[in-house]
């Protein structure tokens, strides 16, 4: 097995996949930020056009930056199994992409990294009092605002304000707190 020791002030490009797309952030090991991105799949009309952007994407990316650990998130639970296909093709596709240009490629499990950074989850009860006031149909939605805010409070705490209204969707706030995390737990 690879160590970490014999690197040292590495790079680090952390991945928040989806099947519309792949949001990275790219560090160095003391969690500066060097680019935060999107590579759009979005309008791919296929499942193969999808891989093609990427396995085109992406090396640009990793010659121009250079890192050396690549962290990409798991994929998690979905009912819908088109979906978990297509997710587990993009993630496969892009461990394979980025194999023969990082020393490291790891998956960050979404439950974990969110907890390890101080991610707060959104209760049952703050569920149920706000489906009291607005419906169910309603909380649902709120409660995954609140989950993308939490974390992007997380990144407004530890980079600055710029992070709170920000330049950043929140893929892109996921995939720089997902590098922040492997930053806390790598050393």
């Amino acid at each position: 097995m690879k160590s970490l020791g014999a690197l040292k002030d590495y790079k680090i490009i952390s991945i928040d996949p989806s099947t519309r797309s792949l949001a990275y952030a790219i560090m160095d090991s003391n969690s500066n930020i060097l680019t935060i991105g999107k590579i759009d799949l979005s309008t791919a009309s296929d499942i193969h056009e999808k891989l093609h952007i990427i396995g085109k994407s992406l090396p640009k990316l990793i010659k121009e930056y250079e890192p050396k650990v690549a962290v990409i998130e798991e994929a998690v639970f979905i009912q819908n199994f088109r979906t978990s296909k297509l997710i587990s093709y993009v993630i496969g596709h892009t461990i394979g992409v980025l194999a023969p240009f990082c020393n490291f490629v790891v998956e960050a499990n979404p439950l974990v990294w969110k907890s390890q950074i101080g991610y707060k989850k959104v209760t049952k009860a703050e569920k149920d009092d706000y489906a009291k006031q607005w419906g169910v149909t309603e909380s649902k939605k709120w409660a995954a605002q609140q989950r993308k805010l939490r974390v992007r409070n997380l990144m407004k705490d530890k980079y600055g304000k710029e992070f709170e209204d920000s330049l950043y969707d929140s893929d892109e706030i996921d995939a720089l707190a997902i590098g922040v995390w492997y930053n806390g737990t790598a050393r």
